[in-house]
């Protein structure tokens, strides 16, 4: 039995086809981050075994030298040879992918990508499973530039919408229905607020300045509501060094920073805003409901006075809850709230009001700047 047989678990009779299948098999059980003497081993093997069946197959005018039969008494086992060093040549086609985008504009990231992927149908079977691997890591790791516009375009060519697929690649798998997930959300937000904080991420990796420390509580927020989509838009090392320069200011200025940010449902889809409404809706359907009953089962005294109570008990909501606005009102209330000062001089009841104004504004998808 040849070595590279046993390896690989395959009879003597073993054909080219049977080779490549069972190196697919094997390779699907070793990775070569944590196993590259075990990985190249293996692959030293399949090279082995597909040149001792493309041997085995050559045509009759041209035959084989005849082995020399060796003296058995005399002979000595030959010397083991050590494998070569073997480099996967998928690693460097994905860190070569890598450096080309980031020297590239974000629009050809489409087009690298398809190229290193026609590249790599030329080589071993399982070479664009490999690369995919390789390409979520840098994803995952932030080792790529362009990474929002490099997952769109692997989430195209990988077709990782698909039923099953991501299933296949385990943890990685998981990763990418997390970024898609949270995509979703995002998407479901304010088209005009999506568009300003893409604006902020990229000038923030481009450079943070002073002016924007005021701006870490919601961009905190959004980190909380969606670490893995904003890490395609955001490094790590941006965000530590935004948190650090907002950790810089003054208590009281950062107190202030805090009572700017927007309120809490700007950070959800509207969608989420509607259902918590309808759920709103239905409890004070149900109270009002058990009110009535109550009225009805309560003594004539109460059932006498039931349409003076009535009105007043209707009509109290009405009254302490806080009128919408208009767009232009919410507009103005925006440019009020985004200034530093825009709490100062009030109190806890008047803060108060104008919050519960801006959630108002925001549930009606009317909390933005003015349009120019």
């Amino acid at each position: 039995m040849h070595w590279h047989l046993e390896v690989l678990g395959l009879p003597a009779h073993a054909d080219l086809v049977a080779v490549r299948r069972a190196y697919a098999t094997a390779l699907r059980g070793i990775d070569p981050a944590t196993d590259p003497a075990g990985f190249a081993h293996l692959r030293n093997a399949y090279e082995a075994a597909r040149a001792w069946c493309e041997q085995a197959t050559a045509p009759a005018d041209f035959p084989l030298p005849e082995k020399e039969t060796p003296d058995t008494e005399s002979a000595s086992p030959p010397p083991e040879e050590t494998p070569p060093p073997y480099i996967d040549p998928t690693v460097t086609l994905a860190w070569r992918f890598a450096a080309d985008v980031g020297a590239r504009r974000v629009e050809a990231v489409p087009q690298l990508l398809e190229e290193a992927l026609a590249e790599l149908r030329t080589q071993y079977i399982d070479a664009p499973g490999r690369f995919e691997e390789y390409l979520i890591d840098l994803l995952g790791l932030q080792r790529i530039g362009h990474r929002a516009a490099v997952f769109a375009a692997a989430e195209e060519q990988f077709h990782w919408r698909e039923v099953g697929h991501l299933s296949s690649l385990g943890q990685r798998g998981q990763w990418i229905e997390l970024v898609l997930a949270q995509r979703e959300d995002w998407l479901a937000l304010p088209e005009d607020r999506r568009r300003a904080w893409i604006e902020m991420f990229a000038q923030a990796e481009f450079g943070l300045d002073s002016s924007m420390a005021r701006r870490w509580p919601e961009i905190s927020r959004l980190s909380e509501r969606f670490p893995a989509w904003l890490s395609l838009h955001v490094s790590a090392d941006t965000l530590q060094a935004w948190k650090a320069a907002f950790d810089a200011q003054p208590p009281s200025m950062q107190e202030t920073y805090r009572r700017m940010a927007p309120p809490a449902s700007v950070y959800w889809p509207k969608r989420v805003d509607n259902v918590r409404q309808r759920s709103r809706d239905r409890r004070t359907m149900w109270t009002v409901a058990g009110f009535f009953l109550f009225l009805l089962g309560s003594s004539a005294h109460y059932l006498l006075n039931a349409e003076r109570i009535a009105p007043n008990l209707v009509s109290s909501p009405e009254r302490l809850s806080v009128p919408h606005e208009s767009a232009e009102q919410c507009a103005a209330l925006y440019v009020r709230m985004d200034r530093i000062d825009a709490f100062a001089g009030l109190d806890e009841q008047e803060i108060a009001t104008l919050k519960s104004r801006g959630d108002n504004c925001a549930r009606d998808g009317l909390w933005h700047p003015p349009k120019r």
